[in-house]
């Protein structure tokens, strides 16, 4: 390391703590006010996002770390903009994605001056415990048949994979360790209660695609768990999915849910040309995937062009070859095939970097991890890579700004976190 680079590390953590106090803050309102008003989370990601800038401005020091997460939150804008300089402009596209710039500055941030120990389990069990209460007032005194969150300032589809996602935080942040038993009592019947607030708000919402992610998600956070031996954790994964699926099968509304999404499937491929079949929840993802991948085949190599996907799908409609509600959707419900469709083999192949680079981010920390923070912090990484990557097979990434917004903070946090615990191991 430079003498240059020694110096700016030195000084960062003999700094203001000040900063990372505000941070820490921050951090901790941020999942609770991401779930009640999104909008607000996202003036606050703004908010962080350009004082990260400013850090980057003044400091002008970016290590392999850094690159490599740059790489992940570029490679997505940029084949949008390599798409539009072939195929037009839709400037109007390129928002949602652009978030991840946001996502860089805030990773560069909270990496330069570090958050307190635990900010983002008492962050994400905030969250949950916001999110079951959401479901609550929403279920039973409003009487809603879907959460979509709080006045529907969500679409109950993201809603519930990200009560999901902050569940598994607050499950995998009670394993690690405290000084005190008090501590470690605290610690882990607040992880539960989250853990089952935000399962909860998941289950309400009815976001069956979400539910597919269960599985992947039990087995991370267990699997991966190192104070457990091997029997122990298989053991506690066939106990926590036997659980899950009981208490699911004895939900009238995930039962229902879960038999209409049959009933919709078994339709639309016993009759994919009848519109009625077609128009249901379920069919017309089929039917949108089925029009996406035509899409790609006639159109391989650079897709259909974001800029022409209004058109398009406008023309679809009107042909009805897809029925009327297709006219109100940003995208396919699947984001490779939406990538494929749109952008071609370029954009496809960006999407795949960005799930290896991203993942393979996360998971080399995790091993190297030394403390249960630094575990902690590289596990929360990889649920988020692992649940979004399932969540996008029936929606998409940037399908809703509520979701942006979700997926910035929870790639952004944990991220952020590790480049700082690196730095200060650096400095030793």
């Amino acid at each position: 390391m430079s003498n240059t680079a020694q110096t700016v590390i030195q000084k960062k953590f003999a700094g203001d703590d000040r900063i990372k106090t505000i941070l820490t803050v921050a951090v901790v309102i941020s999942l609770p006010l991401l779930m009640a008003f999104p909008t607000v989370a996202g003036w606050l990601a703004a908010t962080m996002a350009v004082a990260g800038l400013t850090v980057l401005a003044k400091q002008r020091e970016m290590n392999r770390m850094d690159w490599c997460f740059a790489a992940i939150c570029l490679v997505l804008p940029f084949s949008y903009v390599l798409n539009m300089l072939m195929k037009g402009w839709a400037t109007s596209y390129l928002d949602r994605p652009s978030h991840l710039l946001f996502s860089l500055m805030i990773f560069y941030l909270i990496g330069c001056f570090g958050i307190h120990r635990n900010s983002l389990f008492y962050g994400a069990c905030a969250g949950a415990l916001t999110t079951f209460f959401i479901a609550i007032y929403s279920a039973f005194y409003l009487g809603e048949e879907r959460v979509s969150g709080l006045g529907g300032r969500w679409n109950a589809v993201p809603f519930g994979n990200f009560s999901l996602l902050l569940a598994f935080y607050c499950l995998c942040g009670t394993f690690s360790s405290e000084q005190t038993k008090q501590k470690k009592t605290i610690k882990l019947l607040l992880g539960i209660a989250g853990f089952a607030s935000g399962l909860f708000a998941s289950f309400l919402s009815g976001s069956r695609g979400g539910w597919l992610a269960l599985p992947v998600l039990i087995i991370l956070c267990l699997w991966y768990n190192t104070k457990l031996n091997k029997r122990t954790r298989t053991i506690a994964v066939v106990m926590l999915i036997t659980i899950i699926a009981a208490i699911s099968m004895n939900s009238n509304r995930v039962r229902q849910r879960l038999d209409t999404g049959i009933k919709d499937v078994s339709n639309y491929l016993s009759n994919p040309d009848d519109l009625a079949s077609r128009s249901t929840s379920s069919g017309i993802r089929l039917a949108m995937w089925k029009w996406g991948t035509k899409k790609f085949i006639e159109h391989p190599f650079i897709g259909i062009g974001y800029a022409a996907y209004t058109k398009e799908r406008d023309k679809a409609v009107k042909t009805g070859e897809l029925p009327d509600e297709f006219g109100h959707l940003a995208n396919v419900h699947n984001e490779m095939i939406n990538s494929l469709a749109l952008g071609g083999i370029i954009s496809g192949a960006a999407l795949i970097v960005f799930w290896i680079t991203s993942w393979r981010f996360f998971l080399v920390r995790l091993k190297k991890a030394q403390h249960d923070d630094e575990y902690f912090y590289a596990l929360c990484g990889l649920l988020t890579i692992a649940g979004i990557g399932i969540f996008s097979m029936t929606e998409g990434l940037f399908g809703t700004s509520p979701g942006t917004k979700a997926l910035l903070l929870t790639l952004a946090i944990p991220a952020g976190a590790l480049r700082y615990s690196y730095l200060k191991k650096q400095s030793v």
